[in-house]
């Protein structure tokens, strides 16, 4: 479920970037036709806001503000994850919804889980296992995290 949210996240900054809306412009309704839930879409605008008001580590900058970095997989590497996952990763890096330090750790987590040739849809998954493992508290009472069943107000 969870990735399907990282889908929203690429489909909005994706917008932003290349028809230069701002995120209040964007139109939910074209998410909702795409079989996209009201939960799901909510869940992804409040991660997208709340990551941009903390501005935690370089993923909340916009991309032209982003230090020029550019991440090659080894030779081991692209063994294990796929050329369009690694240009999803890519993808995902340059549009801000990953630091380069989750980067690292889906690449990590792509190699400890002994599979080879990851596809997009499995790196995916991975992806929104690190995005919103950072979300959910440490502790029962650290705060809140976002789940597509919590209730937002």
């Amino acid at each position: 479920m969870q990735d399907r949210i990282v889908e929203i996240l690429v489909y909005v900054l994706n917008e932003v970037r290349n028809e230069r809306k701002g995120i209040e412009d964007i139109d939910t309704s074209i998410l909702e036709r795409k079989g996209y839930s009201q939960a799901e879409i909510t869940v992804a605008f409040s991660w997208l806001l709340d990551r941009l008001n903390n501005r935690r580590g370089d993923a909340a900058l916009p991309a032209d503000e982003q230090p020029p970095s550019f991440r090659v997989l080894n030779e081991f590497e692209k063994h294990i994850i796929t050329p369009e996952a690694s240009g999803h990763l890519m993808q995902l890096r340059s549009l801000g919804i990953i630091s380069e330090m989750e980067l690292e750790t889906v690449i990590e987590r792509c190699i400890m889980s002994g599979f080879e040739a990851l596809d997009v849809a499995t790196v995916q998954t991975v992806v929104a296992s690190v995005l919103f493992e950072a979300d959910r508290p440490a502790r029962p009472d650290a705060g809140a995290g976002y789940d597509v069943n919590d209730t937002l107000h």
